[in-house]
């Protein structure tokens, strides 16, 4: 059993002696400490660091000496029965300063939200901003007609909410609309009402005068 717990030390020994190489020589050519290398000679595996560290000592040593590094690695464990127990567990700890991962999925549905969120934005106006209304032909307040029947022309989101006096206003694609009032003579006031689809309700009101033509046969 003596022998067999010394197996890594005496294949690193043995080729240290071949090559010629002291701890000194050997720390320069392959990286490691002469403090890690001569605790893992002194077999004090409780200080040197966590495995995975040890793990890459030894591949380096491997590659200075011309050995296996899988060899030592497996010698090393059989030393080691709570290294070889503790299994994935025993991990490299963090680098603060390592850029973390990024989970494909969370950039993903950051992104689909981060569009929705602008999208949301820009379209804001249409439904909450004031609703667009041009009124054509009633260009003075009381505009002044002749005609019991008076047709208003105007301009307005087809998307939005219009009434006329309280009746609903349907537009042509482009926003065009058109509605016939029947007047009284004298004055007579028109009530626009527009809003957008999730927005406040606008009202403009304008007047309109009918003035009736006087029968000029009538003395």
């Amino acid at each position: 059993m003596e022998n067999e717990k010394k197996n890594l030390i005496n294949l690193i020994l043995e080729a240290l002696k071949l090559k010629g190489m002291n701890l000194e020589k050997l720390s320069q050519l392959s990286g490691v400490s002469e403090r890690s290398l001569a605790l893992l000679l002194e077999e004090q595996f409780d200080k040197l660091p966590p495995a995975p560290y040890v793990h890459g000592y030894l591949v380096k040593i491997a590659e200075t000496l011309n050995l296996d590094g899988r060899e030592l690695w497996r010698e090393y464990l059989k030393n080691n029965e709570e290294i070889r127990r503790s299994g994935k567990e025993d991990i490299l700890p963090l680098n603060r300063f390592a850029i973390p991962k990024l989970n494909k999925k969370i950039i993903a549905i950051s992104g689909a939200v981060v569009l929705v969120l602008a999208l949301v934005i820009f379209r804001l106006p249409v439904f909450f901003g004031q609703p667009e209304l041009k009124i054509s032909n009633i260009n003075e307040n009381p505009t002044i007609v002749y005609e019991a029947t008076f047709a208003v022309h105007g301009i307005m989101n087809s998307a939005d909410e219009l009434t006329i006096n309280g009746e609903a206003i349907y537009p042509q694609k482009d926003g065009n609309f058109e509605k016939n009032i029947l007047l009284q003579p004298g004055f007579n006031n028109v009530v626009f009402q527009i809003k957008k689809v999730l927005g406040r309700t606008y009202t403009v009101e304008k007047q309109i005068f009918y003035q009736v033509k006087e029968n000029s046969e009538t003395q």
